[in-house]
């Protein structure tokens, strides 16, 4: 039976989502529990991997397995993981500005209504 996954796009969406969390290879390697380079072969679409590597990856990419294999968009939840997820690796003073961003971007759309 011939799959109808594209392997080669899945890779792309794993390697796009772990560099937006500003994840090393390493790093979502050891959280799948898998080999750098095996995850190296999965980012440029020339290996495969199990179900339970796809439950993992959804975990610590914070996406659904349909965004995975097959591209679906982001919903909200996963959206708003995902910026909760960037804001907690940032060093405080980031956080602190990124919040005053926020802020400021929220009054000024309030005004605009």
């Amino acid at each position: 039976m011939e799959s109808r996954l594209d392997q080669k796009a899945i890779g792309q969406r794993i390697r796009q989502r772990r560099t937006f969390l500003n994840m090393s290879r390493e790093d979502l390697a050891r959280k799948i529990g898998i080999t750098q380079t095996f995850l190296t072969d999965i980012e440029l679409g020339t290996k495969g991997f199990s179900l339970k590597s796809l439950e993992r990856f959804c975990e610590a990419l914070k996406m659904s397995s349909d965004s995975i294999l097959f591209g679906k968009s982001l919903d909200e939840k996963e959206k708003n993981t995902a910026l909760l997820d960037i804001l907690e690796h940032c060093p405080d003073e980031k956080k602190e500005y990124a919040e005053r961003m926020m802020m400021l971007f929220l009054m000024s759309h309030e005004t605009e209504n």
